[in-house]
């Protein structure tokens, strides 16, 4: 697993005896870990890495180390690492590399507990406990320093393979629903104006929006979410329609990169200067200088000043 070598790999194959109910499809595979069947095939041919076991018949199989190891793989790219690093690395070496970008797995006792409670699909106890943690006069503090932890937690819980993805749409759905239901105890001060918020193409994670949007509940800015996967032509006329000064696009860590900033920069040409294009999220800068013309945020305290200074006299 640790070789890095160019040349075609070895291949193992297998006895249908040797097999048994812990070697997993490159189906399987694809769904355990959102890498798809034919970037493995990539890996395995370019890197070396990872090295499928073979049937007779010549599909691959992989093990429960591997596709733990794999998980891994995904965190660190998801963080901005290169697959030519990232897989020659073994387990000790990703675990510390994910320890250097904020990988670690929370310490609350109260977050470990709702991971349990996820893992169990407990959602009542899950919900009781962020309505217990909700205080209106610290929204910003009950976003980062509760729910954030959760969903960070969750997600390295699904890299160590101690939850499926099933566990995390789970628990996502019910944040989701959580913060949606706050927003709606808010009055709404207006239906036009204000901001935009959206994901660009392709991108499918909507948790940062609900969190963007319920800070602009609490401080009484008006707020258009038009939600996810969203084309720039759409953005451009939701902004024309309902005379907004800002759009606030939400980046998550499976998505920021070059076409994303490609994205970006297309949407700054089809807006008027005077529009405030801002991006957030894990995935919304890394180490790029990003497009111009293009604000970002690096947390929802940033998100909270920036409103107040765009707020309308």
């Amino acid at each position: 697993m640790h070789a890095w070598d160019l040349r075609r790999p070895v291949r193992n194959h297998l006895t249908m005896s040797t097999t048994d109910a812990r070697l997993h499809s490159i189906g399987d595979v694809a769904e355990a870990t959102g890498i798809t069947p034919e970037t493995l095939r990539v890996w395995e041919r370019r890197y070396g890495n990872p090295v499928a076991l073979r049937l007779p018949s010549g599909h691959r199989r992989y093990s429960e180390e591997q596709v733990t190891w794999l998980r891994r793989v995904a965190e660190a790219l998801a963080h901005g690492h290169r697959p030519n690093k990232v897989l020659k690395l073994d387990k000790p070496a990703l675990d510390a590399l994910l320890g250097q970008t904020g990988g670690e797995p929370p310490t609350d006792a109260a977050i470990q507990k709702l991971l349990s409670w996820t893992a169990e699909f407990r959602g009542l106890q899950i919900r009781s406990a962020l309505e217990a943690w909700w205080t209106p006069e610290d929204v910003v503090g009950f976003l980062t320093n509760r729910t954030t932890p959760f969903l960070r937690g969750i997600g390295r819980a699904w890299a160590d393979g101690t939850i499926d993805v099933r566990h995390e749409h789970f628990a996502s759905e019910i944040v989701q629903d959580a913060l949606r239901r706050l927003r709606a105890g808010y009055s709404r001060p207006s239906d036009r104006g204000g901001v935009v918020l959206a994901t660009l193409p392709g991108e499918l994670h909507e948790l940062g929006l609900q969190m963007a949007a319920l800070v602009c509940a609490s401080m009484s800015f008006p707020h258009h979410v038009l939600g996810i996967d969203s084309p720039v032509d759409e953005i451009r006329s939701a902004v024309d329609e309902l005379d907004a000064t800002v759009v606030g696009i939400s980046v998550s860590l499976s998505s920021g990169g070059v076409e994303t900033d490609r994205t970006l920069a297309a949407l700054r040409r089809e807006l008027p200067e005077s529009v405030r294009i801002v991006v957030g999220g894990a995935g919304a800068r890394r180490a790029r200088r990003g497009p111009r013309g293009i604000e970002y945020v690096d947390d929802l305290e940033q998100w909270a000043e920036l409103l107040r200074d765009a707020c309308p006299a």
